[in-house]
């Protein structure tokens, strides 16, 4: 089997709604999506509130990608066992404003690393999309392997709001019974 490349994403639950995040930012000029590792730590633990949606029936998720990336550490270990190992991960607390609940299973974390990827002769740029590192709009992406270098799992670099995850880790989060993330082919992915 060749080796393969997925872009990892994360969907509501079919049951409920996955609770959102709301999250002060505690330095105005990090980013948890560029790929860099941070030279200010952010604060221990990272306090965090939860929010539902309008609707009822509001779930914790594995993951989320914003405001701020955060998984559960149950995730974290799965991704370590599969050897991922460019996490900078920092302690949360997730509290329920509600009752008052704080949920201390989950880290925030800082995925280090970008590779630029896409392959420019089959990647489908978005109508007035430009391809410039970390920026690009892509309708479809084409993944050179040879870019990749065996990388288990980056930010893109044309493009950092996309994970990308050798077919390698999606095995061993699957085999984890983490059913909540998506993984999508490269060409059906935008962004």
């Amino acid at each position: 089997m060749p080796e393969s490349y997925y872009v990892l994403g994360v969907e509501d639950p079919d049951v409920g709604y996955r609770a959102r995040l709301a999250y002060t930012r505690d330095h105005p000029l990090r980013s948890w999506m560029t790929g860099v590792r941070f030279d200010k730590q952010p604060p221990a633990p990272i306090p965090l509130k939860l929010r539902g949606t309008d609707e009822e029936g509001w779930v914790l998720g594995e993951l989320w990608l914003t405001p701020i990336t955060v998984m559960s550490k149950r995730l974290h270990e799965v991704l370590l066992r599969a050897g991922v190992d460019n996490l900078d991960t920092y302690a949360v607390e997730l509290t329920d404003p509600e009752d008052g609940t704080v949920y201390r299973d989950f880290v925030a974390f800082n995925l280090v690393g970008k590779v630029a990827a896409a392959d420019a002769g089959k990647t489908r740029f978005a109508a007035g999309g430009k391809e410039r590192t970390g920026s690009a709009d892509i309708d479809s992406l084409a993944v050179d392997l040879d870019k990749t270098r065996g990388a288990l799992m980056f930010r893109l670099a044309e493009s950092v709001n996309a994970i990308v995850v050798h077919a390698s880790v999606k095995d061993a989060i699957e085999a984890a019974g983490i059913s909540t993330l998506t993984f999508l082919e490269p060409e059906d992915w935008a962004g």
